[in-house]
């Protein structure tokens, strides 16, 4: 295991950079600030108010008050009552299980399915007839939260989390009793939800039209959450249509929007919420949190899956939302099991700030089961679940649990812990391509740069340099990682795909203008520049002026502080300043001067055989072709073509030897690949007489 040093720039923000896992939207925020009269998230309880390891102490309030959700008509332990006898969402009648075990068992069977633009996500069946759902728009922190909630809202079970209300100095409860303080009393203006919202689930039967609510409808939680399956009429429908659909009962859909808005990542990482849990007892419904600082940013990522591989080892999947909100992705195999190896996922290793990761609350969490006891909820961990507990204080047994992951998920092969980095590298890039200023997709990225760079030397005896050659592309230069505290890049949630093209479009005109002077210069990372902070702009006038320049100015967007920004005050942003990556100009590898370095192997007679795993760096000069013959046997091989599509457009083709074209590969990147079995012969062609260096390699 190689424990990774990941710096404060992730996946989580809340609007006021304390609470949730991903950047805020000012209006939205604001808009339920103005309703509530608390203009700030829910911070960590403090000390002294945390739980005593069993229990954590709750509110004074019963069934009925005006600040009701939902009545509590079920305990987490029934097994036996008239309801939990009941077939359910995943679950047949006199299943014999407990509530804790039926959320085990309907996390686990959520559907995974194509997820809108890339990956996969999962589809959500709930309790009324044949009602499904594709995941909603959410950050990280928020999906999880959801499941949760959603499903204690369903099934008239208790829930509620903890929360620290600073402006008031008090401590603050949300659940299904509402927001109320430890008295009971409503926190601030927050709302009488049993009086002020509908319930329509004594109302409503299966065939029946489904009861809407036009206020919640038009609700958000930011510009970002849009719900692609509920935009069919022109209009953008955000979360508060989905909780309309998704809830008979509309205190629920209310109460919802507030939870995710005023709670995050740091409350799950409070011990008054959720306690660590050890790896053995990894179920469906856990919570991975990810900490690299006490307070604020954070990802959280829910447990979907556990499946046994044998009596020892399993395998996990999980599936997370993100700044800026997006459907959870759905992550298994190497790609989960590599989230589970990550130092701030409560590791022993050091944070940025100099705590030791197993200090700050990362790592396997689980939910609190509330009860209420002598008047008062308490948020206990179950008595069955006590000796799977590990104690806050015990930095030892909360930082082992990463070494105890690598023995317990199943081991992988090479080649698939490769594919796994190249696809979480391809996903960041792909978030960055919509959202060129996030700063948790590039940190996504270099995330697995880092486990390809390890894969590939322990396994394949490629070095650091050539898997940039291989491996990186020029937009993950100009997109590179940003130190969160001190960029303020990071708090920008709303770039779009058209500054992306831009941004990138940019990058190639300089790489094209330094290789017509026969020269390297190392891309322009995309950050907010301090030249033009200086002269009175917003950082980015590099980039307005190139895309006034080209006709594109109407697509390029001034910053705007889409959160509280902890970078405001730096001038020009800082990267991480973690190096992964090789030096551009070193990494491209020597330029070839002749134009057929390997002796003239411009034909299938007098190809260069390409062997496995030993790249060659040549280069194409005009009219000219280059032919390398592969020995592939039964298997498949491809070859893929590396080089830098601005200084000139490549093309592959994979044909036999007689010439006759097998397939081809002529995109606008600046990779190629061909795949093909037996004997077979690629060529490296010029695009309308190109000329460029590159790498090929099998």
């Amino acid at each position: 295991m190689t424990p990774r040093r990941i710096l404060p720039l992730l996946l989580a923000l809340s609007s006021t950079l304390v609470a949730a896992c991903a950047g805020e939207a000012p209006s939205a925020f604001d808009e339920a600030a103005a309703e509530t009269g608390l203009d700030q998230p829910a911070e960590a309880v403090p000390e002294e108010g945390k739980a005593d390891g069993v229990e954590a102490l709750g509110p004074t309030i019963g069934n009925g008050a005006a600040t009701e959700v939902w009545a509590v008509r079920n305990q987490w332990t029934d097994t036996t009552t008239a309801e939990a006898r009941l077939a359910g969402v995943a679950w047949s009648a006199n299943s014999g299980l407990d509530w804790e075990q039926k959320y085990e068992r309907w996390v686990g069977s959520l559907e995974v399915i194509p997820r809108a633009g890339y990956g996969q996500t999962v589809r959500i069946r709930t309790p009324f007839g044949t009602r499904t759902f594709d995941s909603p728009t959410l950050e990280c922190a928020e999906f999880g939260m959801f499941l949760r909630a959603t499903f204690a809202s369903w099934y008239g079970l208790p829930f509620f989390l903890t929360g620290w209300d600073a402006t008031g100095r008090q401590t603050m409860f949300a659940g299904h009793f509402g927001f109320v303080n430890r008295r009971g009393e409503t926190i601030a203006r927050f709302p009488a939800f049993r009086t002020a919202y509908t319930d329509y689930t004594s109302r409503w039967r299966e065939g029946q039209a489904w009861p809407s609510d036009s206020r919640l409808r038009g609700l958000r939680l930011g510009t970002d959450d849009a719900v692609q399956f509920l935009s069919t009429d022109g209009t953008t429908r955000g979360a508060g249509a989905y909780f309309d659909e998704m809830f008979l009962n509309k205190r629920v859909g209310y109460f919802m929007r507030l939870l995710l808005l005023y709670f995050g990542s740091v409350n799950l990482a409070d011990s008054a919420n959720m306690y660590h849990a050890s790896p053995e007892s990894l179920r469906a419904g856990d919570l991975l949190l990810h900490r690299w600082q006490r307070q604020g940013i954070g990802h959280v990522i829910p447990v979907l899956r556990r499946t046994n591989v044998d009596d020892t080892h399993f395998e996990v999947a999980v599936a997370s939302g993100s700044m800026p909100r997006r459907q959870p992705l759905w992550e298994e195999g190497s790609s989960a099991r590599e989230e589970f190896l990550s130092d701030d996922a409560g590791g022993p290793g050091t944070a940025w700030d100099g705590s030791v990761y197993a200090t700050l609350g990362g790592g396997l969490r689980r939910w609190r089961t509330p009860v209420l006891s002598s008047g008062r909820w308490r948020n206990q961990i179950r008595t069955t679940d006590r000796t799977n507990a590990l104690a806050d204080g015990d930095t030892a047994a909360i930082g082992a649990r990463l070494a105890r992951f690598e023995e317990l998920l199943a081991q992988v092969s090479p080649e698939m812990r490769r594919d796994a980095a190249i696809e979480r590298i391809t996903n960041a890039r792909t978030h960055l391509s919509m959202y060129p200023a996030s700063c948790s997709a590039r940190t996504r990225r270099e995330d697995a740069f880092a486990d390809l760079y390890s894969v590939m030397s322990e396994y394949f005896g490629t070095d650091r340099a050539e898997v940039d050659a291989r491996y990186r592309t020029l937009a993950d230069r100009v997109f590179a990682e940003l130190t969160y505290e001190e960029a303020r890049t990071c708090c920008w949630n709303s770039s779009t795909a058209a500054m992306q093209s831009i941004v990138v479009q940019y990058a190639e005109r300089e790489q094209a203008d330094a290789a017509a002077r026969s020269m390297c210069v190392e891309p322009t990372i995309f950050r907010a520049e301090a030249s033009d902070l200086m002269a009175g702009g917003d950082g980015y006038g590099r980039w307005r002026t190139f895309a006034t320049s080209i006709g594109r100015g109407a697509e390029w967007r001034a910053w705007s502080e889409d959160e509280t920004c902890a970078g405001r005050a730096v001038v020009g942003d800082h990267s991480t300043g973690r190096g992964l990556e090789t030096a551009f100009c070193s990494a491209t590898g020597p330029v070839a001067s002749d134009c057929d370095p390997a002796g003239g192997n411009d034909t299938t007679a007098r190809a260069t055989t390409l062997a496995t795993g030993t790249p060659i760096n040549a280069r194409i000069c005009t009219g000219d072709v280059d032919v390398y013959r592969v020995e592939a046997g039964t298997s498949t091989a491809t070859v893929i073509l590396s080089f830098r599509h601005s200084a000139g457009d490549l093309d592959l083709q994979a044909v036999r030897e007689d010439g006759t074209v097998i397939t081809e590969s002529a995109g606008t990147s600046d990779e190629e690949r061909v795949s093909a079995t037996g004997t077979f012969f690629v060529r490296v062609i010029g695009y309308s007489n190109a000329q460029n260096s590159y790498t090929i390699r099998r």
